[in-house]
C-alpha cells in the first residue's frame, strides 16, 4: 500500500522536470510514510514510489523495484491478495525471489505474462511497470476502482499519480475543468474520466494503459456483469456465498503489520468482523459515534461487540470534533470531494491507525446486494399498482412545501416521499441519475457563473429495468468515485490501508449473476447477504431500518454558518475575483439557508465549503 508517481518528458526542453519528482514524492508522503524513493529509467521518464510497509517490512523490498536484469521497473500502489500462488507458478518457470513481498511477484509476472498478467491478479493496485527495451510503460488500475490513479498531460510531458497533489510540484496548467465543477456540484464528486484540472484526467477502473512514443491508449480488461443468471436454488446460492466470502476474508487477513476491522454496526461491517474474528481471536473492531441522537447508531456495533468479544474502540463525535479538526481536514483533500460523511471517516481512520496499519471494511456490500433506499425504491417503482403510485404522488403534491432534509425523522420522511413521486415519472436512466444528485439543477445554474448541461447518458448506462443493470450501474459509477475514494482519501491522509473483502472480484462476479429477486424483494433488501449470516448476527443489526453514514451536517454547520458564509471566501470581492460563482446566489444563501420554503441547502454549503477551502490552497493566484 503505497502512492506512486511517474513522468515522462516529451522533449529537452523540459527535462529538468524529471528532478521535480522528489518534491511530488514528498507531497503523498502520507501515503507511504516509511519510504519515498525515485528512479531516472530513462532519460526521459521517472518513476517513484512513497511506501506503506504491509508485506516483507525489508528495505528489498522498497521501490522503484528493478528486475534483475536492470531492463523492467516497477512502482506499485495495492496489494495481490494471490501472490504466493503466483509466486509457485512462476518458480516452476525458473523465476527467482530476493524477497518475500508480493510486489516482486508481480514485477516477475509482468515480465512473464506483460498484460495479460493483469487477468491473474486477486486484490487492487495502481502500478506501472516499464520495459528499458521497448521504450513502453504499461499503468495499470484494478477492477473496481479501489486504487485511485491520475493522468496529466500537456505538450511537455505526462504525468501519472496517486493523488492529484503531486502534480502541484511540476510545471502545469491549474486551469479547471467546467465540466468537473458542474459534476462536483450535482452529485458531490467527480466521476472518472473527468478530473478538477483540464488536462487531468482519471484512469477508468478495470483499464489499463499502454504509453509509447508519447502516446496514451487505454484498453479495458474488466468491468462488472449481470447478463446472464446463474440457475442455483437460494439456499445453494446462500452456501456459495459463504464459501466464497469466507475465502476472501482468509486471504485478506495475510499481513506484517496489525489489522483489525472496522465495525459500524450495520449489516456488511458487522458480517466482516464476525468472519474475521474466526481468523484473528484477538481482533480489534473500530467504530465512530455522534453526540448527535438521529445520527448516532454506535449502540449497534455494541451489540455485534458483546456477542463476538473484540477488542472495540468507539470515538465518539461532536461538533467541537468538528471545529477542531476542519482545517486538517481539508488539507487532506486531494480533488474537491463533498461527500460529508468523508470527515468521519477521516477521524475514524485516524484514530484506528494509532492501533492498526491494516482495517477490513463493509464496503461494496451495498452495491453488489442492494443495499440502499434507492433500491429498494426502484423495486417499488417497477412493482408497484397504478392505485399506490397515485397515492404516492399526492402525498407528495399535499407536502411538497414542507422542510426536506436528512436531518430529522419528518424532514427525511419528505425528502424521500418527494424522490420517490418524481421517480415514478422518470425513465430509469434519468431516474437514476436524479437519485444520484444531491444538489438541484436550479441551484446550480443560479451558483455557478458558467454552468453546461450534464447528459446522465454521458456518464451512466441502464440498458433494462432488471435491477441487477441498477446494481451493476452502482458498481461502476458510485462505488468507485464516491464510495471508495472516500475511503482510500480519507485513510491514506493516515497512512491506514483498507481492505475491503466483499470486493473480491469471484464473489461480485457470482453475485452479479443472481436473480435480483435474491436481493432486493417485498421484504427489503440485501435478503440473501442477511439470510446467509442473520444466525450470527445480533437481531438489533438486521432488523434495524438501514440509515445511511452520515454526519449531522445541518445541526454542525447551523452552529458554525456566520463563520463559514461570512467569512473571507464567501466575500463579494473574494468571489468576484474568483469568477466560479455568482455572487448574488451565495449572498441569498446567506440569508436563507435554512428556510423551508429555500429547499434544502445543507449539500451545497458543503460543496462549497470544500470547494472554497480546496480552491483558495491549491489554485488562487491573487
Amino acid at each position: 500500500m503505497c502512492g506512486i508517481v511517474g513522468i515522462s518528458i516529451k522533449n529537452n526542453d523540459s527535462i529538468n522536470e524529471l528532478v521535480k519528482i522528489e518534491d511530488a514524492l514528498k507531497s503523498i508522503k502520507h501515503r507511504g510514510p516509511d519510504d519515498q524513493s525515485f528512479k531516472n529509467c530513462s532519460k526521459n521518464l521517472s518513476l517513484g514510489q512513497a511506501r506503506l510497509s504491509i508485506i516483507d517490512l525489508s528495505v528489498t523490498a522498497n521501490q522503484p523495484m528493478l528486475s534483475t536484469c536492470e531492463r523492467y521497473t516497477l512502482v506499485f500502489n495495492g496489494e495481490i491478495y494471490n501472490y504466493l500462488d503466483l509466486k509457485l507458478e512462476l518458480i516452476k518457470l525458473g523465476y527467482v525471489f530476493k524477497t518475500d513481498s508480493d510486489t516482486e511477484v508481480l514485477l516477475n509476472l509482468l515480465i512473464e505474462y506483460k498484460q495479460e498478467a493483469i487477468l491473474k491478479l486477486n486484490g487492487f493496485f495502481a502500478f506501472a511497470f516499464f520495459d528499458k527495451t521497448t521504450d513502453e510503460l504499461i499503468i495499470a488500475r484494478d477492477r473496481f476502482g479501489i486504487k485511485p490513479l491520475y493522468f496529466y498531460e500537456d505538450e511537455n510531458k505526462f504525468i501519472f499519480s496517486s493523488e492529484i497533489k503531486p502534480f502541484f510540484s511540476f510545471d502545469i496548467d491549474k486551469t479547471l475543468n467546467n465540466e468537473a465543477i458542474n459534476l462536483l456540484f450535482t452529485l458531490t464528486y467527480i466521476p472518472a474520466p473527468v478530473s478538477i484540472l483540464k488536462k487531468s484526467f482519471k484512469a477508468k477502473p478495470g483499464y489499463y494503459y499502454v504509453y509509447k512514443n508519447n502516446c496514451l491508449e487505454g484498453i479495458e480488461y474488466y468491468q462488472p456483469s449481470a447478463k446472464s443468471k446463474i440457475e442455483l436454488s437460494y439456499l445453494e446460492a446462500q452456501k456459495e456465498i459463504k464459501e466464497q466470502l469466507n475465502k476472501s476474508i482468509e486471504l485478506r487477513m495475510v499481513a506484517d503489520v496489525p489489522l483489525g476491522s472496522f465495525l459500524s454496526g450495520g449489516v456488511d461491517s458487522s458480517i466482516i468482523s464476525i468472519l474475521a474474528k474466526d481468523y484473528k481471536s484477538d481482533l480489534k473492531t473500530f467504530s465512530v459515534g455522534f453526540d448527535h441522537p438521529y445520527f448516532d447508531e454506535s449502540k449497534y456495533a455494541d451489540d455485534v461487540v458483546k456477542k463476538i468479544g473484540s477488542q472495540h474502540t468507539k470515538i465518539m463525535l461532536g461538533e467541537s470534533d468538528f471545529k477542531q479538526n476542519f482545517e486538517e481536514f481539508i488539507d487532506k483533500i486531494d480533488e474537491p470531494f463533498a461527500d460529508s460523511s468523508a470527515y468521519a471517516v477521516y477521524l475514524l481512520t485516524k484514530k484506528t491507525k494509532e492501533n492498526l496499519t491494516v482495517a477490513l471494511s463493509g464496503d461494496g456490500a451495498d452495491e453488489l446486494f442492494g443495499g440502499y433506499r434507492k433500491h429498494h425504491a426502484e423495486w417499488m417503482i417497477q412493482n408497484s399498482s397504478p392505485f399506490k403510485k397515485y397515492g404516492v404522488k399526492a402525498i407528495a403534491k399535499t407536502t411538497s412545501s414542507l422542510k426536506q432534509s436528512r436531518s430529522g425523522k419528518f424532514g427525511e420522511l419528505n425528502r424521500k416521499i418527494q424522490k420517490l413521486a418524481k421517480g415514478y415519472t422518470l425513465p430509469i436512466q434519468n431516474r437514476y441519475w436524479n437519485w444520484a444528485s444531491f444538489i438541484e439543477n436550479q441551484d446550480k445554474d443560479l451558483l455557478l457563473k458558467q454552468p453546461i448541461v450534464l447528459i446522465s447518458s454521458d456518464y451512466i448506462s441502464i440498458d433494462s429495468d432488471n435491477l441487477n443493470e441498477y446494481l451493476i450501474q452502482d458498481q461502476k459509477f458510485i462505488l468507485p468515485h464516491d464510495m471508495l475514494l472516500k475511503v482510500d482519501m480519507m485513510s491514506m491522509a493516515n497512512s491506514l490501508e483498507v481492505r475491503t473483502p466483499f470486493l473480491d472480484h469471484n464473489l461480485v462476479d457470482f453475485v452479479n449473476h443472481l436473480p435480483s429477486e435474491f436481493k432486493v424483494n417485498k421484504n427489503g433488501r440485501k435478503q440473501i447477504l442477511i439470510d446467509t449470516f442473520k444466525n450470527r448476527l445480533p437481531e438489533s443489526v438486521y432488523t434495524r431500518q438501514k440509515k445511511g453514514f452520515e454526519i449531522p451536517l445541518q445541526s454542525w454547520i447551523g452552529k458554525n454558518i456566520n463563520e463559514i458564509l461570512f467569512s473571507e471566501l464567501f466575500s463579494e470581492l473574494y468571489i468576484e475575483k474568483q469568477g466560479v460563482f455568482n455572487f448574488p446566489f451565495i449572498n441569498n444563501l446567506r440569508k436563507n439557508w435554512d428556510n423551508p420554503k429555500f429547499g434544502d441547502k445543507i449539500y451545497l454549503i458543503w460543496t462549497l465549503l470544500i470547494f472554497q477551502n480546496w480552491w483558495d490552497k491549491n489554485i488562487k493566484s491573487f
